[in-house]
């Protein structure tokens, strides 16, 4: 039996006589039963905030969390919008279990890697699809999006979660939904923070100026100094990190306004972001602004949801081995050399080097970026059939980038401009994407057992872009923009070098969702969808994907009644499905292309691209079963979860016979799995009027195996990489080092058979780690009494490997003319010596071994949040509802062995000019009226 409260909370029903218990059940609170008896009863629940039955976001609808059979999870405003980084992605890491996030750059704004239960392609994207408000967004456009402005952050992994994203949702979704007003009076919120930023400690030690003039004696005089010269330049001891680095500053300032009527609610809000980079010239600005608003007028209900932004992003060469780069002039430079002389000029470098400095200050490299995202939306509600319901919306995400690259003629860069005298590049590109979704759907309860709904939708995505560029050269004069460029002709040589660009792709789709509950604890969700992309070949444009998930809520049946002290709520759930990916491979790949070409002053078309008719979607296959509880008394809520997935078609390159004029073309060859464990542990398991205590946990564990490559291959070998049949995908494969002999200080290796050799062979490489990393996550602690509260978050990776180029650079003493590692010194000098560096004279330098793979394991303490809110009694005289004083640090401490400035990048491989995480703290103020 059953009964609902009315709008008051009143409520009456007839039991039959023998009844003893009513059980009280609500959204948000904890179950309770209280006795039957012949009084009125007056019950109060209590909070949950861990209840299964929590409204989450799944995709184009919402459901209640203990009908959800796929994998969800979502991070609150609370735990990222305050948190002072430029791109709002790097705010997450760790909060979400099957979810690494790295940030593979320290420049502000830059966007992290994002990678959902491991790399499922190769050649292929390995990024997840990002929705805002139901419209597609890039995570390169991060920094033009205001992370205050959310309102949560669901992280879809698996088939039942992803399927209705069909071919866009192989590698996992992401949606964001933005934060709407409330039917009440208008509030007013006002946030303010200032702060610094520093770079955290370099742990690849370089030479001072006695370590670096003694090695240069040890190995030659290569410069022939004197022994006045060598006295005057020891005297000279430059920190080339303080000449580059400076102290960031962070500005920031959100200013929003919420409210409405019963019919009609809003949103609006508006941002100013200001963050300058550790490195001199380098930084972010944004200025942001949003309009949310939506409302009902009889059976329909309607919805815009917009944002602006616009962004200036200025910054600097990075992940190179160009000795331009100011980055690795850090390394490189000598120490008994400065970067200005006494006359206040850039010096010019004893080695011949171009003093990078001056690379980095005369010379520009910025963008400007204009960010529209936005969408409408209009529901209808059948009155004439309760449960049918129809809903359309449209959206656009639009981009208008210009970016600039100024050469000054004065530097290196310059100098190797037409007529070295440098040049100035401009480039325009625009880019919109709209998203029509429209929708049917019909719902309805049976019986007081059976419920079900059925949705049918329609959806189309269209994207262009359209880009121009040139280049300019032969700068003179006061002006570093167009107007210092040189007019071109035949005679001069300053013609101007000019291109552009355009593409366009489209998916048409057509899918259905049919969800269905019994007894209000089993629950059934099948979805199938039907996508055609324009990327793919004319028979192989359309395919079909779709899962099925079901979820039991073991808790409410009879046996679990002596378990419900323990296990206050417990849902299994467990899902198949298939979704395909399309991102990574150009737009017109399989198509025959052709390319203008000259030859002889005349001009014609020469075949650019084969084509290739049966290129199709890589797919993806998932398997996820999992647990979701509740226990002491609901103040811990846990979900564990175990998922496989495979990767069929994979995208790969196939050589061809030479004949074609091609050496290879993209087809779907190979198989790669992923599978793995997911644990997250959430509560507060202390409670109090006054007292909060809470703990939160995320550990993810992915095994990543290659299955299937190309024919009967069983490897492929790139550089120092190999994806080999049974192993990880970007395995390491270099020779095993095994140190230096003490007797001449010759290297020494490790051979196939294991023998331990002064002979080097590139045929005794072997896997030696990988750089995918197999263990990651976070965890956190937060403390609350009356108006004080402290949060502390912690993330951590590990199992894995870096090869680190950046260290080979400056461990080969050919490098002799700059500066080199620390380490150096302890190079092997007599026999006996024990020592991991060969002897300086030695003939050959090779970096392709285990000596520069290193482990990649750290711990982060991510977050720290000290705040402190006035009491509302001292808060009414003065007619503010909420004062808030808070003080933050980001990436405060890594604990790692790895030698360098940080040890968090995605792509396994330092090659060097590292930009290191921003250690940032701020202050910061909250105010509501």
């Amino acid at each position: 039996m059953g009964t609902k409260t009315d709008e008051n909370g009143g409520f009456a029903m007839q039991v039959p006589n023998g009844a003893t218990t009513l059980i009280f059940r609500y959204i948000g609170f904890l179950e309770k039963e209280v006795a039957v008896g012949s009084d009125p009863l007056t019950v109060s629940m209590q909070d949950d905030a861990q209840q299964l039955s929590e409204v989450i976001v799944t995709g184009y609808n919402t459901q209640n969390r203990r009908e959800v059979a796929g994998s969800i999870s979502t991070v609150q405003a609370k735990d990222f919008e305050l948190v002072p980084i430029g791109s709002f992605d790097q705010s997450i890491q760790g909060r979400v279990p099957g979810v690494l996030i790295q940030a593979n750059s320290g420049q502000p704004g830059a966007a992290a890697s994002i990678l959902i239960r491991g790399k499922g392609s190769v050649l292929g994207s390995n990024d997840p699809l990002f929705i805002m408000d139901g419209v597609e967004i890039t995570a390169n456009d991060f920094s033009s999006l205001n992370q205050a402005d959310f309102e949560s952050i669901s992280v879809l992994k698996d088939a039942s979660a992803t399927a209705q994203y069909g071919s866009r949702g192989a590698n996992g979704v992401v949606l964001i939904t933005t934060k709407q007003g409330k039917a009440a009076r208008t509030r007013i919120d006002y946030n303010v923070q200032y702060g610094g930023s520093t770079i955290p400690e370099n742990r690849l030690r370089v030479m001072s100026t006695d370590q670096k003039l003694d090695f240069e004696l040890l190995s030659g005089n290569p410069y022939e100094w004197t022994d006045a010269e060598l006295a005057e330049l020891r005297q000279i001891n430059t920190d080339w990190e303080k000449v580059f680095f400076r102290t960031g500053r962070t500005a920031n300032h959100t200013l929003s306004a919420s409210g409405g009527t019963d019919n009609t609610t809003y949103f609006l809000s508006g941002s100013i972001f200001d963050q300058t980079g550790t490195v001199r010239n380098t930084g972010l600005k944004r200025y942001t602004g949003r309009v949310n608003v939506s409302g009902t007028a009889g059976a329909f209900n309607f919805g815009l949801n917009s944002t602006f932004g616009y962004s200036e992003y200025h910054n600097t060469s990075e992940n190179n081995t160009s000795i331009a780069s100011p980055l690795n002039a850090i390394r490189w430079s000598n120490p008994y050399e400065t970067p200005y002389d006494a006359e206040g000029n850039y010096t010019q470098l004893v080695s011949g080097q171009p003093n990078a400095l001056s690379e980095l200050l005369e010379n520009r490299d910025a963008r400007q970026q204009l960010k529209g995202v936005g969408n409408v939306y209009v529901e209808y509600r059948a009155p004439f059939l309760e449960g049918l319901t129809a809903r359309t919306s449209w959206g656009g995400d639009f981009r208008s980038n210009e970016t600039a690259a100024y050469t000054s003629p004065d530097t290196y860069s310059g100098s190797f401009d037409v007529g070295g005298q440098g040049s100035l590049f401009r480039e325009l590109d625009r880019y919109f994407r709209y998203t029509g979704t429209t929708s049917v759907g019909y719902g309805k309860t049976v019986s007081e057992d059976h419920t079900f709904a059925v949705t049918l939708y329609n959806e189309i995505i269209n994207n262009t872009l359209r880009s121009f560029e040139f280049t300019g050269y032969g700068l003179g004069g006061a002006f570093d923009n167009e107007a210092g460029i040189t007019p071109g002709n035949a005679e001069n040589g300053f013609i101007p070098d000019v291109g552009g660009n355009g593409s366009a792709n489209a998916l048409l789709s057509y899918f259905a969702d049919i969800k269905y509950s019994y007894k209000n604890r089993y629950y059934l969700d099948i979805t199938g969808r039907r996508d055609g992309s324009s990327r793919f070949g004319a028979d192989r444009k359309w395919a079909n994907f779709g899962s099925v998930g079901f979820s039991w809520i073991v808790s409410d049946e009879a046996f679990m009644e002596p378990l419900k002290p323990i296990f206050n709520n417990l849902k299994y759930k467990i899902s198949y499905g298939s979704a395909g990916n399309q991102a990574g491979i150009e737009d017109f790949q399989s198509r025959e292309l052709y390319a203008r070409a000259v030859y002889a002053g005349v001009g014609g078309l020469v075949q650019d691209q084969l084509a290739n008719p049966l290129l199709q979607w890589e797919r993806k296959s998932t398997f996820n079963t999992g647990v979701e509880f509740n226990t002491l008394g609901g103040r811990l809520g846990a979900t564990i979860e175990y998922y496989n997935s495979i990767t069929s078609d994979l995208f790969l390159n196939q050589q061809l016979s030479r004949t074609t004029g091609f050496t290879s073309l993209t087809a779907n060859i190979g198989e790669l799995q992923n599978s793995g464990v997911e644990v997250f542990l959430d509560g507060n398991l202390i409670r109090t009027k006054d007292f909060v205590w809470g703990l939160n946990l995320s550990f993810t564990y992915n095994k990543n195996k290659v299955r299937k490559l190309i024919g009967d291959q069983q490897e492929i070998i790139s550089t120092i990489t190999i994806n080999r049949v049974g192993e990880s995908i970007n395995s390491i494969y270099v020779v095993p080092y095994a140190g230096v002999n003490p007797d001449n200080g010759n290297p020494l290796y490790i051979d196939l058979e294991g023998n331990v050799t002064e002979d080097y062979s590139p045929s005794f490489r072997r896997i030696v780690g990988s750089y995918e990393a197999p263990y990651f996550g976070g965890f956190g602690t937060s403390l609350s009494y009356k108006g004080f509260s402290a949060d502390v978050f912690f993330s951590f990776i590990t199992g894995h490997s870096i090869f680190n180029n950046d260290r080979a650079n400056v461990e080969n003493p050919n490098y002799v003319s700059d500066n080199l590692a620390a380490v150096m010194s302890t190079a092997w000098k007599q026999p006996g010596d024990q020592t991991q560096i060969p002897r300086v004279d030695y003939p050959f330098f090779r970096s392709s071994t285990s000596h520069f793979v290193e482990d990649g394991d750290f711990l982060r303490l991510r977050n720290v949040n000290l705040s402190y809110t006035l009491p509302r009694q001292w808060l009414d005289k003065i007619g503010v509802s909420n004062i808030r004083l808070f003080a933050q640090g980001q990436n405060l401490v890594t604990w790692t062995d790895f030698q360098g400035f940080d040890p968090e990048m995605a792509r396994g491989t330092l090659n060097g000019a590292q930009y290191p995480a921003l250690r940032t703290y701020t202050f910061g103020l909250n105010v509501g009226f």
